[in-house]
Parts: structure tokens; C-alpha cells; sequence
């Protein structure tokens, strides 16, 4: 490996890792999603001469993440024996105060939502809204035309409505919100 390809590898890093990382955290506990970076990183090492450049390489680098929170998973599950989604299962590791800030009621309530939805779902609302990842990238990545994304976030931010309304503490009336009823 040449001085060039390693300050090239440092760069792409220094420029990526943010996005990865927040979309580690955003799928799972603060420790996991560490390591998931890291290994995101070791996998884009291994195969540098794979990885994509300019506006391709962050959706790559997700496309990555997924597979290696995907190894997480079955891994962590397989380690617990437990049967059943991950997601649904209490994390053990005590988030950090970064986290607790982040995870307010309003937060928590928006996360029951998303969790409900079909996981093509809420996969695509957590890439395009959360990744901010384009929809064109987005179908490119699903391998779905980008008529099927617009058509999952649209049913996606239906069922989010109803659902989101029926846990809000406010009253909906005529389009705005009554603060008097709320508790």
C-alpha cells in the first residue's frame, strides 16, 4: 500500500464516518454501533479498491452498515437464544447522556411509530428522513424503482399520521392544536 492510497483511505474516512456512525446509532445501542462503524471501516479497508467515490461512497458505506447490523443481530440473537425481533428485546447497555437527551418522550413516541410500520417502511422513512439519503439513491440501494420509494414513504407517512396523532397529548381541531386539553 502506497502513502497515497492511505491518505486517501483517511480521507474518504474523516469525510464519511459521521453518517455512518449516526446511522448505527439511529439502529442500535451506542456500543454496537461503534463497533459496526469500525467494522464498516475494516470491510471498506479489505476492499478499497471496491469502494466508490464522490456522492457513492456514503450510500455504500450504509449499504455495508446494514449488512454488518444485520451480523450484529443474528449474532446477538443467536448469543441470547432468544427468539424474536432484536429490536423488541431491552438493551442492556445504559445509553450515554448524549443519548438520554435525544431519547425525550416526543422522541420515544415518534419511535414507537416508526417501529410499528412494515420494514420496508420504515427502512426507507429511516434513510431518506433520518440518513438523508436521496430517493433515487435510496431505490437504487433497495433495488426498487423510485415510483415504489415515493409510494412507501407516502403510505409510510399516512400510517405514522394516525398513529402519531392518536399519541399526541394534544387535541387535533381544525388543523391546529388545542393546548388547553393537553394534559
Amino acid at each position: 500500500m502506497t502513502a497515497q492510497e492511505a491518505e486517501s483511505f483517511d480521507g474518504m474516512y474523516a469525510a464519511c464516518v459521521r453518517p455512518v456512525l449516526a446511522y448505527c446509532l439511529r439502529r442500535t445501542s451506542e456500543a454496537e454501533a461503534h463497533d459496526a462503524t469500525a467494522e464498516v471501516f475494516a470491510v471498506a479497508w479489505r476492499r478499497r479498491d471496491q469502494v466508490p467515490l464522490g456522492d457513492e461512497t456514503v450510500p455504500w458505506l450504509i449499504g455495508v452498515a446494514a449488512n454488518v447490523l444485520r451480523n450484529q443481530g443474528r449474532s446477538s440473537r443467536r448469543t441470547r437464544n432468544l427468539a424474536g425481533k432484536l429490536g423488541s428485546q431491552p438493551q442492556q447497555v445504559q445509553p450515554g447522556p448524549e443519548a438520554q437527551v435525544v431519547r425525550r418522550v416526543e422522541y420515544a413516541e415518534v419511535q414507537r411509530a416508526i417501529s410499528s410500520l412494515k420494514p420496508d417502511y420504515r427502512e426507507v422513512i429511516k434513510l431518506v428522513e433520518w440518513d438523508e439519503i436521496p430517493r433515487e439513491v435510496v431505490a437504487e440501494m433497495l433495488s426498487v424503482s423510485r415510483a415504489a420509494i415515493d409510494q412507501r414513504l407516502h403510505r409510510a407517512y399516512k400510517q405514522l399520521e394516525r398513529k402519531l396523532r392518536h399519541l399526541s397529548p394534544y387535541q387535533v381541531k381544525g388543523g391546529e392544536h388545542d393546548a388547553a386539553t393537553a394534559t
